[in-house]
């Protein structure tokens, strides 16, 4: 943390850039009581509510009817679903009761003066805000619409009478975010159309009171979302403007509205996303959260060519990732973020990423619409004769290896691996060139996931930084290092090569450039070798001999058991070479260090490995390797070597029996 207030400017200011007077007039504001002038709240002439229909009456599957009234069942006895727990905020406490703490955040005052970042604030405003996105109320509306005979209308209607009492117009936390009032309006547009003609008129009537004063929110609160949220929010906040002026058409700002909405989606869309399906947001999470933006803006109808075309490229990315094979790695911040409701498991990405696929004609297999309630709900009906196995060629076909968004993945022998070289600006960690690593099903190098955003500090940085990845420090360097809870000091970018399959292996390479600055810029290589006994990691620098100790972390999934150089994982023995004099770590507080992050806000211990070295090329890797001891000039009859250049890097890779020399090219 920067301890020094003019450095603290300093860094604030170079994070935000040119925007840095429009965020310092909208603080001054806050500051000085403007707000107060600014977001009074006014009454608005009566304007009912047009829902516009974005999911389906009933699911088009029964299994799915029977998981909504299943998880309808749990809202009402266990309370909502904050983060892989059942909270009694709104349901048995008022909609202002902290699920951390079980106390009150202040209800009466105005959001702008509730303090949700100092180290005196009352907790984690992330959990209270999930609460209050409703996505488990629109869970209601559906098991209403299924069960009409069912407890589901009245405990809808006792949720939102109690939230539309307690939480008026920009007072409490729950108005703080525009976002957050923009998912809620999502949500709210939903249950209005599967129960709205139930629900009691008075309770209509605050809704649309209450709709009408977020979009006034989200227009006033511009100055700060393209200031400082060029990302997700500005995406989500656009989205709830275009939402709120359909179901508002006769409002008089309902054309502002909608243009504004219209033109901040696409500016930030053109910002967001690239060709080959990455965002900007170096997040499986956030993927899965602005996915479901585009998903809505298509659903909405009237989506510009643009938003069918990246809902596509960024599906097909997840799907190249793996999703519908198993897990993947958590890399990023992972907050399980969702606009779309789900009754299923909220880690899963593969049903979020199978209606994108829907929505732009892909035929998917018929039992995916049983499967994942973000079908059976939002998506047509499949065909009757649907296979799913168009689809299928699409993503992998018969190569052990593919590429997508600076990642490799590979699937050979008992091995899953991804290389994962390039980043982002956004909800990224200091990750560039981690590799992750599944044995028969069972993870071994595993993501240490995120921790917090809110909570202490060392735990958002022990979780996010180069410490906590498989990644090589030199001298101990951090990649990008951190400033405050979501920037970074510094940049990087990765370059990823073509994956080299050989008929025995699979050879992956990439480099990085994030410490090419200071006095001794270097960049930095790695090699991942897949073969049926075993994964090695090569390790190269350029140039050579410019750092004095190499430093190396190697983070384990919790169920991981290290016996000395043996790691087990579920029913397998894999031996660990290549890390001589390594050390564990594992649920240390201080510093911290050794732990792994499932989901937001939990945390668990987990076995590190540490390892230094004063060598600049390495061999270290799991399994079981033949011979004597591996070099990038002798690993199981290959040899590697890098040569640099001012527009990048290329490996070769030279076969030592017959001489042949494959290269792999990785330029800027």
């Amino acid at each position: 943390m920067v301890k020094n207030p003019l450095r603290a400017i300093a860094a604030d200011l170079r994070a935000l850039g040119g925007s840095a007077p429009l965020r310092a007039a909208y603080e001054t504001s806050k500051r000085t009581g403007f707000h107060a002038v600014l977001f009074h709240a006014r009454s608005h002439r009566h304007h009912p509510a047009t829902p516009v229909p974005l999911s389906n009456a009933l699911p088009v599957s029964d299994e799915a009817g029977q998981r909504c009234l299943d998880d309808a069942r749990a809202v009402l006895r266990d309370g909502l679903r904050v983060f892989g727990a059942r909270v009694a905020t709104g349901v048995r406490a008022p909609w202002c009761t902290d699920p951390l703490t079980g106390q009150r955040w202040p209800a009466d005052d105005p959001w702008w003066r509730i303090d949700i970042r100092s180290d005196a604030r009352l907790s984690d405003v992330k959990h209270i805000w999930e609460a209050a996105r409703h996505r488990d109320l629109v869970v209601l509306a559906r098991a209403a619409r299924l069960d009409p005979d069912g407890p589901w209308q009245d405990g809808l209607d006792d949720l939102l009478r109690s939230w539309c009492d307690q939480s008026p117009p920009e007072r409490g936390v729950n108005w703080y975010s525009s976002l957050e009032l923009a998912l809620r309006a999502i949500a709210w547009n939903q249950i209005l159309t599967l129960a709205g003609e139930r629900l009691p008129g008075e309770v209509t009537t605050a809704m649309d009171r209450l709709l009408l004063a977020s979009a006034r929110h989200l227009m006033v609160e511009l100055p700060y979302t393209v200031s400082s949220m060029r990302n997700n929010h500005m995406l989500g906040d656009a989205l709830g403007l275009i939402l709120l002026s359909r179901m508002y058409p006769t409002a008089r700002r309902a054309r502002w509205w909608a243009g504004t909405g219209e033109r901040m989606f696409a500016a930030q869309q053109r910002r967001h996303f690239g060709p080959d399906g990455r965002m900007i947001e170096d997040s499986v999470s956030y993927h899965r959260f602005v996915l479901e933006m585009l998903t809505v803006r298509v659903l909405l109808g009237g989506a510009p060519p643009s938003v069918q075309r990246d809902l596509r490229a960024a599906s097909l990315h997840l799907a190249r990732l793996g999703v519908f094979d198993g897990d993947v790695p958590q890399y990023g911040d992972w907050d399980e973020g969702r606009v779309l409701a789900s009754s299923g498991d909220p880690l899963d990405v593969a049903g979020s990423t199978a209606l994108g696929l829907a929505l732009c004609g892909e035929r998917l297999p018929a039992r995916w619409y049983a499967d994942f309630d973000e079908l059976a709900w939002y998506a047509p009906a499949p065909a009757r004769d649907a296979t799913g196995d168009e689809f299928a060629a699409t993503t992998r076909g018969r190569s052990p290896s593919t590429t997508s968004g600076g990642i490799a993945v590979v699937d050979r022998g008992p091995w899953r691996v991804w290389f994962k070289v390039d980043g982002g600006p956004s909800h990224g960690h200091a990750d560039l060139t981690s590799v992750w690593i599944m044995h028969s099903g069972h993870w071994l190098v595993a993501d240490p996931g995120t921790g917090t955003y809110n909570g202490p500090l060392e735990v958002r940085n022990g979780l996010r930084t180069s410490a906590a990845h498989p990644v090589r420090r030199p001298d101990g360097r951090d990649q990008l290092v951190p400033h405050r809870a979501f920037r970074w000091r510094h940049t990087g970018r990765g370059h990823l090569g073509p994956p080299l399959d050989l008929p025995d292996r699979t050879v992956l390479f990439g480099w990085h450039d994030a410490y090419e600055r200071g006095e001794r810029p270097i960049r930095v290589g790695r090699a991942v070798v897949v073969a049926d006994r075993y994964v090695a990691i090569v390790e190269f620098v350029d140039p050579p001999a410019s750092v004095g100790t190499w430093s190396l972390t190697v983070p384990l999934h919790p169920e991981v058991a290290v016996e000395d150089d043996t790691l087990v994982a579920g029913d397998s023995k894999l031996h660990l070479f290549g890390l001589d004099g390594h050390q564990a770590v594992r649920g240390r507080s201080t510093p911290f260090a050794g732990w792994h992050s499932r989901t937001y806000g939990r945390w668990e211990p987990a076995t590190w490995i540490t390892a230094q070295s004063r060598a600049d090329t390495a061999v270290w890797g799991f399994g079981t390797l033949a011979g004597p001891r591996p070099t990038p000039d002798a690993l199981d009859g290959l040899a590697f070597e890098v040569t640099w250049s001012d527009s990048g890097a290329s490996l070769a890779v030279t076969h030592l029996a017959s001489g042949t020399v494959r290269h792999v090219g990785a330029p800027r």
